[in-house]
C-alpha cells in the first residue's frame, strides 16, 4: 500500500478503524502514538483552503483523551508552538485559520476541548492586527466550546509601547497596551503568560481575576554568555537598568564579574538622562532617527554587551555600538529578547560595529544576517506550562 494511501486512510474514521484491525493496534497503542505527528512537524495552522487540503494528506493521530491539556497555535509563531509541544511530549491541536475574501478571519477547531485546560501560543507581532484578532477569536471560540480554562501565551505582547494617554506635545494618544488587556478579558481568557514585557506596569492593566505571569529570559541567556569567553565585560542598558543589573548578578554567580556603562542620546530622538520613566522608546520607529550619542564608562579593550528588550528599527542599538567602538571596545554584542527588525534594520546591523546580536525566537525572524544569533524560549514556556498544569509555582521563572 502506498504511503499516501495509508495517510488518507488514517485521516478518515472508517479507514482508520479498518487499518487498526488489520494491524492489531490497540487503543492504548494508538494513544501512545499521539506525539508522532509532532515529530513529523505537523502544525495544523492553515491560512487558506488550499493549504488545508494539502495538510489533510498528512498523518494525524487523535490526541490522547487522558491528557488534560490542549495546545493550539495561531499563525503568529507556529514553529515555536510546535517546539513547545514536542518538549511536552504532545502535539498541537488541530485548528484552521482562514480568511474570507474581504479579509475577515475565521477560526475552526477539530479537537474536543470540553473540560480541558487549553493553552494558545500566539505572539501579537507583525502583522499585529491579524495576529491579535486571531488570538481573540480563538479564545472566544474555545470559551464557547466549554474549555475548562484558557491560557493565552504571548511570547511578544504587541501594542506594549503605547503606555501613556498624553504624548510629549500634550496631545491625547491611545493607551493600546491597556486596551489589549481589556479585549483579552472580554473574550474570556483566564490567564496570560508573556515573555519580557516592555514595561511591568502592563500587568496592572489586567483585572484581578486574570492571572498574569511575565517570564524572564535572563537564566536562558546566561549559559550562552558564559560560552562567549567574555573579557572584562561591560553592560550598557538601554531603557532597562534594573533588568541589566539582574543579568550582571546572574553572570557574577557564574564567576564572571562585569562593569556597567551608560549611553546618552541628544537631539529630537534623544533624552536627557537614563531615568527609566523618562527614557523614550528605543524602538519607536515614528521618532526621527538622527541623534547624537554620548557614553559614560570605560570600554577600552573590553567586551561590551548592549542590553534592551526589543529591537525595531535598530537605530539606537547600532548608533551606540558605533560610538562605543570608536572608544576602543574589543567586541560588541547586543542582547534583546524580541527582534522586530523592521525596515532596513538588518542592513543597519550588518553595517554597524556590532559583532553579534543575540535574540530569542519569540517572534519569527523576517530576515536573516550572519550577525544574528537566535536562542529558543521554548524550554522556558514548556516548563511554565508543565508547572501550571501540575499546580506548581512559576515564581522562580519570572
Amino acid at each position: 500500500m502506498k504511503m499516501s494511501s495509508i495517510f488518507r486512510r488514517f485521516t478518515s474514521g472508517v479507514g482508520r478503524r479498518s487499518l487498526f484491525r488489520r494491524q492489531k493496534f490497540s487503543r492504548r497503542a494508538f494513544g501512545a502514538c499521539a506525539g508522532l505527528a509532532t515529530a513529523f512537524g505537523a502544525s495544523w495552522v492553515l491560512r487558506s483552503a488550499e493549504a488545508k487540503q494539502e495538510q489533510a494528506e498528512g498523518l494525524y493521530l487523535q490526541p490522547n483523551d487522558e491528557q488534560n491539556l490542549r495546545i493550539f497555535s495561531g499563525n503568529g509563531n507556529p514553529v515555536l508552538a510546535n517546539e513547545v509541544a514536542m518538549l511536552l511530549g504532545c502535539q498541537l491541536g488541530r485548528a484552521t485559520i482562514s480568511k474570507f475574501a474581504d479579509g475577515e478571519v475565521k477560526i475552526r477547531f477539530y479537537d474536543s476541548v470540553r473540560g480541558k485546560h487549553v493553552y494558545i501560543i500566539q505572539p501579537t507581532s507583525f502583522p499585529p492586527n491579524d495576529n491579535l484578532m486571531e488570538l481573540l477569536l480563538m479564545i472566544s471560540t474555545l470559551r464557547r466550546a466549554s474549555a475548562e480554562t484558557i491560557t493565552a501565551i504571548l511570547p511578544y505582547y504587541g501594542y506594549s509601547r503605547q503606555l501613556a494617554t498624553v504624548d510629549k506635545e500634550g496631545g491625547k494618544v491611545s493607551l493600546a497596551a491597556a486596551d489589549v488587556a481589556i479585549m483579552l478579558k472580554t473574550v474570556g481568557v483566564d490567564q496570560v503568560i508573556s515573555v519580557d514585557l516592555h514595561k511591568n506596569q502592563i500587568e496592572g492593566f489586567f483585572d484581578h481575576e486574570i492571572i498574569v505571569d511575565n517570564l524572564d529570559v535572563t537564566r536562558s541567556v546566561v549559559p550562552y554568555l558564559v560560552r562567549l569567553g567574555l573579557k572584562d565585560p561591560v553592560f550598557v542598558p538601554i531603557g532597562r537598568v534594573k533588568k541589566t543589573k539582574y543579568l550582571r548578578d546572574s553572570l557574577a554567580r557564574e564567576g564572571i564579574e562585569s562593569d556597567m556603562g551608560f549611553v546618552f542620546y541628544s537631539g529630537k530622538a534623544g533624552f536627557e538622562n537614563v531615568n527609566e520613566e523618562t527614557h523614550p522608546d528605543e524602538n519607536d520607529s515614528s521618532q526621527i532617527q538622527s541623534h547624537r550619542t554620548e557614553f559614560v564608562g570605560d570600554v577600552k579593550d573590553k567586551d561590551v554587551l548592549i542590553h534592551t528588550d526589543l529591537i525595531d528599527t535598530g537605530s539606537r542599538v547600532t548608533s551606540a555600538a558605533n560610538h562605543i567602538k570608536r572608544l576602543g571596545a574589543r567586541r560588541i554584542f547586543a542582547l534583546s529578547t524580541h527582534g522586530l527588525l523592521t525596515g532596513n534594520s538588518i542592513e543597519a546591523i550588518q553595517e554597524s560595529a556590532l559583532d553579534e546580536v543575540v535574540l530569542f525566537n519569540t517572534i519569527p525572524l523576517r530576515a536573516n544576517s550572519p550577525k544574528l544569533r537566535t536562542l529558543s524560549v521554548a524550554p522556558l514556556i514548556a516548563e511554565t506550562i508543565k508547572r501550571i498544569d501540575g499546580g506548581k509555582s512559576v515564581v522562580d521563572l519570572k
